[in-house]
């Protein structure tokens, strides 16, 4: 499924002539226009090249690369064919990636034309397991061929031109590189590592780069503060990594030079490929088709339902501890939760309180009393009263929702109950004393 073993909307023009096309990409500036403008080819080709480069950029900027709909991958092992139907997704330059039709591919006889490529001189037919990527690489060409007036000195091969650019997707199969880390961070790099969606970079060295040593350090100064400061320092330096991810990353696409292969976008991955010859024909066997190896992108639409819907379940949830509201005075301690409660159920029963000794491990309290504060109807508060000052490095509050007796909600809803008609989950959080 390399190009050349696929056909394409190019395949009919010769090979040369596909690769010159090329749509301009210039977002800064558009062409002027004034009564009788004398407007030639780059004043069109600004144009376009204005539009398309908006496209792009804010495709780029704002969506980010990954596929938007369809590109769905069967593999057929009976007859070792590998099918990919019509998709459309985004590439790291904002271009669009666009399969019109269905494309397929018989893997034992595209490894008999690719096994003596380089990327696959060390595999050893039906001994080396191997992986395959299937990826979806923009690219365009020319079609409809019109009569042109020939330049200067041009000669008969001008008089004719391509009068359409076709931007179209080519599929290709590749050996899949395991451990291929970017050396560089890639965008809003630091809010990820916060939200741990990425690990933290290093240099050659395994030093943390600059960026990412201050979150480190910043992380472990807001675990030394006082328990009752740090959801407030939490949010403070939420807001700072995201202004720092914001700042550090370019607002200009990637360079990549003269290799537009690292521009394709993942479509599926082939676990534990095998090839064995028998007789004169190859047999391919595939482990397993990932189709999760892909970088998604869902639409506005289904993230606005998405949240709309989590809000609307939270509305009719149980009870839960607001952010930040758990606090300790010698051996009171003081719970405040986001609703009312239903007083009846609230008892020492209801909590589950315990430290944590660096010689003897976890220690249980014995809470003595649960005074419920009604004072504030939309943050009541629960007084928990220990039978001892705590000593430990480490406190361990955990309020019941499941059980025979759980907390409720004023409502008759369970803590930590994600519905009305759900059932409650144990809540707990803990404090560095």
């Amino acid at each position: 499924m390399n190009p050349a073993d696929l056909p394409s909307a190019c395949s009919g023009l010769p090979a040369g002539e596909r690769c010159e096309a090329s749509l301009p990409d210039s977002p800064q500036c558009a062409p002027n226009y004034h009564f009788g403008m004398l407007l030639g080819v780059e004043d069109f080709q600004a144009e376009q090249g204005f539009h398309l480069g908006h496209q792009r950029r804010h495709q780029r900027l704002l969506h980010g690369a990954g596929v938007v709909a369809g590109f769905p991958v069967e593999y057929q092992a009976a007859t070792f064919e590998l099918r990919v139907g019509p998709g459309y997704g985004i590439d790291i330059l904002g271009r669009d990636l666009m399969l019109d039709d269905e494309r397929c591919v018989n893997l034992a006889l595209w490894w008999d034309k690719h096994q003596k490529d380089d990327a696959f001189d060390d595999i050893k037919p039906g001994v080396t397991e191997f992986d395959l990527d299937i990826v979806a690489c923009y690219a365009n060409c020319l079609a409809r061929p019109v009569p042109a007036i020939a330049e200067p000195c041009a000669g008969d091969a001008a008089d004719i031109a391509y009068s359409r650019i076709c931007e179209i997707s080519d599929l290709a199969i590749l050996r899949h590189q395991a451990g291929s880390v970017s050396p560089t961070p890639g965008s809003y790099h630091l809010l990820r590592v916060w939200l741990g969606l990425e690990q933290a970079a290093r240099d050659a060295e395994g030093k943390l780069l600059p960026d990412d040593q201050w979150l480190a350090d910043a992380i472990a100064a807001l675990h030394a503060r006082p328990a009752d400061q740090q959801e407030a320092a939490r949010q403070a330096l939420r807001a700072e990594v995201q202004a720092r991810a914001i700042a550090a990353t370019s607002p200009f696409a990637p360079d990549i030079g003269s290799d537009e292969g690292q521009t394709c976008l993942l479509l599926a991955r082939l676990r534990g490929v095998k090839v064995t010859r028998a007789a004169e024909d190859w047999s391919v066997q595939v482990s397993a088709l990932e189709l999760g190896a892909r970088a998604g992108l869902l639409p506005s639409q289904l993230l606005q339902d998405l949240l709309l819907a989590e809000g609307a379940a939270a509305v009719a949830s149980g009870p839960i501890i607001v952010p930040g509201g758990v606090s300790l005075a010698a051996t009171e301690l003081a719970l405040v939760f986001d609703q009312a409660l239903a007083g009846a159920s609230v008892s020492a029963n209801a909590f589950a309180v315990s430290e944590f000794d660096a010689v003897q491990g976890w220690k249980l309290f014995a809470p003595g009393s649960a005074v419920y504060d009604e004072a504030d109807p939309t943050r009541p508060t629960v007084r928990l009263t220990l039978d001892r000052a705590p000593g430990g490095a480490r406190l361990r509050v955990v309020v019941m929702g499941t059980g025979s007796a759980p907390l409720l909600g004023s409502t008759l809803i369970p803590a930590g109950a994600l519905r009305a008609d759900g059932d409650g989950r144990d809540l707990a959080t803990t404090l560095s004393l």
